[in-house]
């Protein structure tokens, strides 16, 4: 059996995927709240700060990201809101 890290060649913050359900939903005047749990700013002890998934291996077998990671979040909420 052969297992792969499903990633992307870059990364995205929850500020920007929360950005983007925001535009995607139309929404106005939305306030966010940033409570760290850790001095660093990690959400809890043991979060990771920055994920980046080494994909080398599976793009070693020809494939490739088809969007990157804004775009995939992006057309994952217009799935699940119905507009695509």
């Amino acid at each position: 059996m052969i297992f792969y890290n499903v990633g992307n060649e870059d990364w995205i913050t929850v500020k920007e995927i929360a950005d983007i359900i925001v535009e995607e939903m139309n929404l106005r005047e939305v306030e966010y709240v940033f409570r760290p749990a850790t001095p660093d700013g990690r959400g809890w002890p043991g979060d990771v700060k920055f994920m980046l998934l080494d994909i080398g291996k599976l793009k070693g077998t020809g494939w490739k990201p088809k969007w990157n990671s804004r775009e995939a979040v992006r057309r994952t909420v217009r799935q699940l809101l119905g507009k695509e």
